[in-house]
């Protein structure tokens, strides 16, 4: 088992539209907002750092979490044996989106954090302008 990349850095904000006007008047690049899994998101590029901002964590219901910093995205080649011996209080479970789809869990870390982990399944579907 291997943590081989960082996906991104999650984000919950109350108001996804001031986030996203904040980091585009600095500058940054972002996607416009999408519905995903009961809440919205968009993704910041800071540089080489990816950040996504959600109005709500898909693992709100059985791990409450404030606004501001979520957990690290981490990919992994080996998510079952990445999993073993650590607090899962998310997943495993498979998701789609614009992101592609992955197979993701997310585990108690020291100090309160949460770590995700994923496997990628696929790549992002090919946009097309109709």
């Amino acid at each position: 088992m291997t943590v081989y990349d960082m996906a991104n850095l999650a984000v919950k904000v109350a108001d996804l539209e001031a986030a996203l006007d904040f980091y585009r008047t600095a500058g940054f690049s972002t996607t416009e907002p999408e519905e995903w899994a009961g809440a919205r998101r968009a993704e910041v590029f800071l540089g080489p750092v990816q950040i996504t901002l959600f109005t709500r964590a898909i693992y709100d219901d059985v791990h409450p979490m404030p606004e501001g910093f979520l957990h690290p995205a981490l990919f992994t080649d080996d998510l079952d044996a990445q999993l073993v011996g650590h607090d899962v209080i998310w997943g495993p479970q498979v998701v789609e989106g614009s992101f592609g789809r992955r197979r993701i869990a997310f585990v108690r870390a020291p100090a309160g954090m949460v770590l995700e982990f994923m496997e990628d399944l696929g790549a992002a579907p090919i946009r097309r302008d109709t």
